[in-house]
């Protein structure tokens, strides 16, 4: 087994958010057989963070696993259609989860994939990945696996606004820094 391919263990996920979503890039999302590097991730964290599902401090059916240990997955579902998939990470201000925004493929996938850009954004990712809500609350490892991947060197990660955010709804947290992409990726969901 290559170095690239060891799977991280909840270590990785058991420190500060921030630092865990940056370190996200160039990991490897794994479900099965299919695999992809992960270029785009968006923070949500707190109930300061008016975006968060965490937001009220208090943990629902659906949110728990934006309050448990660090290295669970949390799943939900968005227009009443979609999916998006978190990553759990501790935050200095409350509960947390990195969104994996976008991926580029690696392994499994169907040439339209390649063709149409399809695991580029959240939606999109956990529709060709096959992530749905069975997987909310379980550990990474156990159906979804994140494995090492090839390193990023700092000048190419970048720092953005949040994406696809209500500003009405959200006020500043909308316009927050809080999503890491690879520059110059041709996955990002947005530039």
């Amino acid at each position: 087994m290559r170095v690239q391919d060891e799977a991280v263990g909840r270590a990785f996920f058991a420190r500060e958010i921030h630092q865990v979503a940056r370190d996200l890039l160039g990991r490897e999302l794994w479900v099965g057989e299919r695999g992809a590097r992960i270029v785009e991730v968006e923070v949500y964290e707190g109930a300061n963070d008016t975006a968060s599902h965490a937001r009220s401090g208090v943990p629902s059916v659906r949110t728990w696993p934006m309050f448990a240990e660090p290295g669970r997955i949390y799943v939900y579902r968005i227009y009443g259609m979609h999916r998006c998939v978190n990553l759990r990470a501790p935050s200095r201000v409350g509960p947390g989860a990195i969104l994996v925004r976008a991926a580029e493929p690696l392994s499994g996938f169907e040439a339209r994939v390649w063709k149409k850009r399809r695991l580029s954004g959240p939606a999109l990712l956990c529709k060709e990945m096959g992530i749905d809500e069975r997987f909310s609350g379980a550990w990474v490892g156990q159906g979804i696996v994140v494995r090492k991947g090839g390193p990023v060197a700092e000048a190419e990660v970048g720092r953005r606004e949040r994406v696809g955010l209500n500003a009405a709804r959200c006020g500043d947290a909308a316009r927050w820094p809080w999503r890491y992409v690879i520059e110059g990726s041709p996955w990002l969901s947005r530039p």
